[in-house]
């Protein structure tokens, strides 16, 4: 009797398990609003509801209480404001689609040719030995790209700007 417990608890885990990362995969980015059940000016207490932080990152808090940045293993990090309110997510794995199918690992000109060349681009300071580093960043769309060696590193989802 104990083993068909056992075994239930097992395949329950599995289920759960499945069940998770699939809800995870249909996660969609949100332009300007979020990434799948997370948005923008959520507070932190809501997010850690869900979330799964990151052990082997380096969490910023700043006065080592108020959130700043946390990444999680769920697919995101994210930048909380000094009221501890999301404004900022960044995507950083592949399978979380933006409306026009950008993901993680794209190639730069998948999105360009998707959202055209509305952007205010900036290149990031790297070193010499390594790919060069830029963010594309869509305004009015609240939607930006940090792309790595012509590859799509991180979707991010900002504040709508005119």
């Amino acid at each position: 009797m104990r083993k068909i417990y056992v075994g239930i608890f097992l395949l329950l885990s599995v289920v759960l398990t499945v069940s998770a990362a699939f809800a995870q995969n249909a996660w969609q980015v949100r332009s300007g609003e979020g990434v799948g059940p997370y948005s923008l000016g959520m507070s932190f207490n809501e997010c850690e509801k869900t979330l799964h932080r990151d052990k082997n990152a380096d969490q910023v808090f700043v006065r080592r209480k108020q959130p700043f940045w946390i990444y999680y293993t769920d697919g995101i990090q994210i930048n909380y404001d000094h009221f501890g309110k999301v404004i900022q997510i960044f995507v950083d794995k592949p399978g979380i689609l933006t409306d026009k199918g950008i993901q993680v690992g794209d190639p730069q000109d998948k999105f360009m040719t998707a959202y055209g060349r509305g952007f205010v681009s900036h290149e990031l300071p790297t070193a010499k030995s390594q790919p060069k580093q830029s963010v594309y960043v869509y305004k009015n769309l609240g939607l930006g790209f940090q792309v790595e060696g012509g590859i799509v590193k991180f979707i991010i989802v900002t504040p709508k700007h005119n």
